[in-house]
């Protein structure tokens, strides 16, 4: 596998890696001096990013957009989610087999033990 390319962003940074098979893999880096630190920003942020520009500036061709569209599976987690590599197949699985399914989002479950636990259980609980 090639070098990951590094690219100086007006939000943070962006690596970019192709990976076998050609795929591609962006990881996005957000510098909280020139983003906000408020909930949902980096997915905004993201989505803009991903829709606007690679999309829809970048490819002219309307079937290509669409077909690119439908192949495209963006997965947005916080620094602090712990998930597994079958969960990312399962949910890719679920969404290729419902066309219709445009998000999904899982339930938070804290782990460990303490007092930054048991804050993190109280604020995602919302019971």
């Amino acid at each position: 596998m090639k070098p990951p390319k590094k690219i100086i962003t007006p939000y943070g940074g962006r690596i970019s890696f192709i990976m076998p098979g050609k795929n591609r893999l962006t990881i996005h880096l957000k510098d909280k001096q020139k983003i906000r630190v408020r909930k949902r920003w980096s997915q905004v942020m993201y989505l803009y990013y991903l829709l606007g520009y690679r999309l829809m500036m970048k490819v002219d061709d309307e079937i290509r957009k669409e077909i690119i569209s439908q192949n495209t599976f963006i997965l947005t987690l916080d620094g602090d989610v712990d998930f597994s590599p079958q969960c990312v197949h399962l949910l890719v699985d679920l969404m290729k087999k419902d066309r219709r399914l445009g998000a999904a989002c899982g339930r938070i479950h804290p782990r460990g033990s303490g007092r930054q636990f048991e804050v993190l259980y109280f604020s995602e609980a919302k019971v």
